[in-house]
């Protein structure tokens, strides 16, 4: 993985995220000319409409998978440390 890998991987997960909002407008513009009138063809295209936010979400864990299985990321080490009890805010 390397140096820079949050940045693009933070470009992946919008340029999915703009895919579902793109995808939703068309959508919306479909249905409006009568396009998407019937059932199936209307789940048809909700279903392809959140494939990208699944596939997102499916990146970013794949991804922490990979940095946890390579040893980039190691429980104690790269996380902040838990907050004791006592006079800190």
């Amino acid at each position: 993985m390397g140096q820079g890998t949050a940045n693009t991987g933070i470009s992946v997960v919008l340029a999915l995220v703009a895919a579902t909002v793109l995808l939703f407008a068309l959508g919306m513009a479909l249905r409006k000319r009568g396009m998407l009138r019937s059932r199936g063809a209307s789940l048809g295209w909700a279903i392809l409409t959140l494939l990208p936010l699944f596939g997102s979400g499916f990146f970013l864990w794949s991804k922490h998978q990979v940095e946890k299985t390579t040893g980039e990321t190691q429980k104690g080490v790269n996380e902040l440390p838990p907050r004791q009890q006592g006079n800190t805010p």
